[in-house]
């Protein structure tokens, strides 16, 4: 792509330019531009780079439309929201939905915002009325945007000044994210004093000769993530109607292996693995981009609980990244208890639903909901026979 496949310039007072990119051969092009972004937005976010959005399209994305918005000033790219135009229902009464282009996998959504939220979030919310004005979209769903995360007051007052043209309805997702900010008062060897990580960690080397941490990447990876689902397996083989998230389906388990190597090659996979006697312990997925690692997926072989393999992990990714200039270790989304004992913070995950103001609005949002409670049905009657 030489240059963008549609622009908008919203004046000298603003100095944004606007871009909106429909193909994947766009897509594609953006890949250097879109991992700077990456790199410098605040706050980082792996769940919205280059590697993971693509991995997501390329797996499923064949149902929906591109719709990229970039938004760029005289330093470069100030903002990128990785969207698509999606149809829920079928025939002439369906409904079209501008949403991220993952909007679920992942724990956290928005968009990549490098500098001037204000006015990227103003550029958004008037791009989004004007779909609305042209009858192209029924609905914008803006998805787990984080509550520390200065684009959702952006988007607030954004939505608020356009309250005319479009209305904003947010909600809030159950549960929270835990994080532990080592800036914050936080003490690591009292920590591990707390949890017995000598203790365990010694324990577990007097039964076993030999008891090793090992990093996986480049030629390894594919060895770590053998590990990583050999011990996700016996940790869920008795417990397979509780299994959630991107382990829980072939699908989806298949998009996250192929989003793990793609993010490897950038750097920004930590896959730890605990051993004991060459026997796979515990396995760690985490992902680390700018000062932060997001800590994803986690496993331990039943066997060896006595030992506390996933608090042995813990420890161990935090005395490595504090090492690094880690400065949070953010645990994404769940309440578990093992979270909570070694975070020191929390932050709540929003979505809202924006739709057109007045009767377009009331319909489309209403026109939305027997849709996708048709999309339920369909889904449920699809699964029990398949079952």
């Amino acid at each position: 792509m030489t240059g963008p496949e549609h622009s908008t310039d919203f004046g000298a007072a603003v100095d944004l330019r606007e871009e909106i990119v429909t193909t994947e051969a766009g897509l594609d092009a953006l890949r250097t531009e879109w991992n700077e972004a990456c790199r410098s937005a605040l706050p980082p976010n792996v769940f919205l780079t280059w590697e993971w959005t693509t991995q997501w399209w390329a797996h499923f994305g064949r149902s929906a439309t591109l719709h990229i918005l970039l938004w760029r000033d005289d330093q470069g790219i100030a903002a990128i929201a990785p969207l698509q135009i999606r149809s829920v229902g079928v025939g002439p009464s369906r409904s079209r939905v501008l949403e991220r282009i993952n909007p679920e996998a992942g724990d956290y959504g928005g968009a990549i915002v490098v500098r001037r939220h204000d006015d990227v979030a103003a550029a958004l919310a008037e791009h989004v009325a004007d779909l609305f004005s042209r009858f192209r979209i029924s609905a914008f769903m803006f998805s787990r945007l984080a509550s520390d995360d200065p684009l959702l007051e952006s988007w607030r007052a954004a939505t608020g000044r356009l309250s005319g043209r479009m209305r904003t309805r947010e909600h809030r997702l159950e549960g929270v994210c835990y994080f532990t900010d080592v800036r914050n008062e936080f003490s690591l060897p009292k920590l591990a004093k707390s949890h017995k990580i000598n203790q365990r960690l010694r324990r577990l080397e007097e039964a076993h000769q030999q008891v090793e941490f090992c990093y996986h990447t480049g030629t390894d990876l594919e060895r770590g993530l053998e590990l990583l689902l050999e011990v996700h397996g016996q940790r869920w083989a008795e417990r397979m109607e509780e299994l959630q998230g991107l382990l829980s389906e072939p699908e989806r388990e298949a998009f996250m292996l192929d989003a793990i190597k793609a993010l490897d090659t950038q750097g920004w996979v930590r896959l730890l693995t605990l051993s004991a006697d060459g026997r796979a312990v515990a396995a760690e997925l985490d992902f680390e981009l700018g000062d932060r690692v997001f800590m994803f997926k986690g496993a331990f072989d039943p066997d060896f609980g006595a030992y506390s393999p996933g608090q042995l992990l813990h420890h161990r990714v935090f005395t490595d990244g504090m090492a690094r200039g880690i400065t949070i270790f953010d645990f994404g989304r769940g309440d578990q208890g093992y979270k909570q004992r070694w975070a020191n913070a929390e932050r709540s995950l929003f979505t809202t639903t924006t739709v057109a103001s007045g009767w377009r609005g009331r319909l489309g949002s209403n026109r939305l909901r027997l849709n996708r409670a048709l999309a339920r049905r369909l889904a449920s009657r699809s699964a029990a026979s398949a079952s």
